[in-house]
């Protein structure tokens, strides 16, 4: 399993996440569903360090530009 909130971790859900609404949504609506999300939790996540959070930001951004150059 990928560390919690690293940049395979977030790949990883977003490909699930992809999957999981393909019949719903296109990949690039999936993957934004996702990212925003993710980003709202972590911006309400009061008990986080803001380091952490942007960290994690940083991990998720970095996921999403490699799940859409996949294609």
């Amino acid at each position: 399993m990928s560390e919690l909130f690293s940049v395979p971790y977030f790949e990883s859900n977003l490909k699930q996440h992809i999957d999981m609404n393909k019949d719903k949504s296109s990949r690039t609506d999936a993957m934004n569903s996702y990212y925003r999300s993710v980003v709202s939790t972590l911006v309400q996540d009061q008990l986080t360090k803001n380091a952490e959070v942007l960290k994690r930001i940083q991990n998720l951004d970095e996921a999403y530009n490699k799940v859409k150059v996949q294609g």
